[in-house]
């Protein structure tokens, strides 16, 4: 099984703030153990997850805590890097399969961090205008909204704090065909 997820930020303490309607949270540490016991609870020890990015947001936090979150983790992981995710050697060190700025799956599917956006994601849409997916899975926007024309959001934050399962992910691709992306 398949599942792609994003923007836990682990260990941040303004996220609680910031996202208060869907971390409705005492504190950092219960919502690191959440954020940890629902991956858990969705992903098998040998599923395949993406990690789309921006897995923590926290400077203060010790590397050795970061590292244990991320061994704590079922399945086999692959990052995509978020604009967060600065220090790459955290996940090496935790057993990551790899660390990747973008990827292209099933010939049709692209996982990057940020939706593509002339204004706010430039480089994501001219990446997406390059390569022309069919379907573009992706984080980092928190707030509920409405997904893009052939985009999905696996941030935690639109799934009630779980991972999205690859079977979602492919629902989605099978309705978008009529749909127009302004990248194409």
């Amino acid at each position: 099984m398949r599942w792609a997820t994003s923007d836990h930020h682990w260990g941040h303490h303004n996220i609680l703030k910031y996202c208060a309607e869907t971390r409705p949270l005492p504190s950092v540490d219960e919502m690191n153990a959440v954020l940890v016991a629902r991956w858990n609870e969705s992903v098998a020890p040998d599923d395949e997850v993406y990690l789309v990015g921006d897995a923590f947001c926290s400077r203060r936090m010790p590397r050795e805590t970061k590292v244990g979150i991320l061994r704590m983790l079922h399945g086999s992981k692959t990052l995509v890097r978020g604009n967060h995710d600065d220090d790459l050697s955290i996940f090496q060190e935790a057993g990551f399969e790899s660390v990747v700025d973008h990827l292209m799956l099933d010939g049709e599917i692209l996982l990057i961090h940020r939706s593509p956006d002339k204004q706010y994601g430039r480089e994501e849409w001219e990446l997406a205008r390059k390569i022309q997916p069919k379907l573009i899975v992706h984080g980092h926007t928190h707030s509920k909204s409405v997904d893009k024309p052939k985009c999905l959001n696996v941030c935690v934050d639109w799934h009630d704090l779980y991972p999205v399962s690859w079977t979602l992910i492919e629902e989605r691709l099978g309705n978008i065909e009529s749909e127009i992306a302004d990248w194409e």
